[in-house]
């Protein structure tokens, strides 16, 4: 989804969004008592140009999408933002998935690694039979693998945080979103 005209976004300045719209810096002090500095001709005329909304959400310790949300509400685009906001979520999750897992676009992961070859001799752990937790069951598979070597994690969803981990133990990975309900995760052991 485009971005609808007007709405503010973190990545506007709190210049450009004074300057467009006065009536904000009251809201903004609402949000926050630090953004009283803005009352301030110098602190608005210098540092206000070069702080975007989302710099300026963690100097006045509040969360930039509620933040984003009073101000696009008293514009009268709270509704709109919200419309945006919504269809931005999946590619944000991919974001941050990437960011914090080194993992992410389980439909097009189209960088194969050379080991991905070897898959045949992998053997399979499907942790979707398991009930409770298999964290300890995974760990437990993951240990007995030898230098060169994998196995196939089939689960429901990307498992990030195993997968984040494994790699801290030396194993490289590669995800196929098979289905809704089947996520392949190759672990290959260096």
């Amino acid at each position: 989804m485009e971005k609808p005209e007007g709405i503010i976004t973190e990545e506007d300045t709190v210049y450009e969004l004074l300057t467009k719209h006065p009536e904000l810096k009251e809201v903004l002090i609402k949000i926050s008592p630090k953004f009283k500095n803005l009352q301030n001709p110098v602190m608005f005329n210098t540092v206000a140009k070069i702080t975007s909304l989302g710099k300026a959400s963690k100097i006045g310790n509040i969360y930039i999408k509620e933040m984003l949300y009073e101000l696009n509400e008293a514009i009268g685009k709270g509704s709109e933002f919200l419309t945006y906001f919504k269809s931005q979520i999946p590619k944000m999750q991919e974001e941050f998935m990437k960011k914090e897992f080194g993992t992410g676009n389980t439909e097009n992961n189209t960088d194969k690694p050379k080991w991905l070859e070897q898959i045949v001799s992998f053997e399979t752990f499907d942790a979707r039979k398991i009930e409770g937790e298999p964290f300890t069951f995974i760990l437990d598979k993951a240990g007995s693998i030898k230098s060169g070597s994998g196995f196939v994690l089939i689960q429901k969803f990307e498992p990030a945080p195993i997968i984040n981990y494994l790699q801290t133990q030396g194993f490289e990975s590669h995800v196929v979103k098979i289905s809704e309900e089947e996520v392949r995760v190759y672990l290959y052991k260096k």
